[in-house]
């Protein structure tokens, strides 16, 4: 079962307070799909409350406004097995272990790279998932990502777990820029755990 698709509609509200206490309640669907955390203060979600669409969310927060990230909108992020466990094997050398899960991300990338305030760019990550003969050819892999620029995490989306097929897989993370937004390279850190396995890489890209 892949992470969930998108859906096409939304409805939201935002609500952006300095006051806000760092664990606001939302429900385990809301924090999978859109919840986020923005330069570590928390900041009101809604999701698709009134059309009951649940493929999209919005974050704001008080650290990204200063850089055009005041409320930005999350599309989930999309995943698909890309090649076999033994064409993964042949291609990294990845064998899985006798009692543990393993899990590498072999490369990540955005496109395009060089984009406009307002448009919009993809994280591209390609991973290995091995697992142990006990496992019966799956895991749980739990994914998730920062925005950072100049040294600063400017969002930090909440963490999405679902179970994945021993494979080759690649995860597609689409990321709306601001109009507002800075100019400068920014940074996005996936990180990809599956039990005490994990792998974290990192795909630049520049807005003009």
């Amino acid at each position: 079962m892949s992470i969930n698709s998108r859906t096409t509609t939304m409805a939201a509200t935002v609500v952006l307070s300095t006051s806000l206490p760092s664990g606001c309640a939302m429900s385990q669907e809301n924090q999978q799909i859109g919840g986020a955390l923005l330069g570590g203060v928390a900041a009101g979600v809604t999701t698709g409350l009134l059309t009951g669409n649940v493929g999209y969310g919005i974050a704001a927060g008080v650290a990204g406004a200063a850089l055009g990230w005041g409320a930005v909108k999350l599309v989930q992020a999309e995943t698909k097995q890309v090649r076999t466990a033994e064409e993964d094997q042949k291609l990294y050398g990845f064998a899985p272990a006798s009692d543990k899960v393993l899990i590498k991300l072999n490369k990540g990338y955005a496109s395009p790279k060089t984009i406009t305030a307002g448009e919009e760019t993809t994280i591209y990550s390609d991973y290995s998932l091995a697992v142990p003969p006990s496992y019966n050819g799956q895991a749980d892999v739990t994914y998730s990502w920062k925005l950072k620029k100049d040294g600063e995490v400017l969002m930090e989306a909440e963490p999405i777990t679902k179970s994945k097929m021993a494979a080759g897989h690649q995860t597609d993370q689409p990321i709306s820029i601001p109009k507002e937004a800075e100019s400068g390279t920014y940074i996005v850190e996936t990180r990809l755990s599956s039990g005490d396995a994990y792998d974290v890489n990192e795909a630049i890209f520049v807005v003009q």
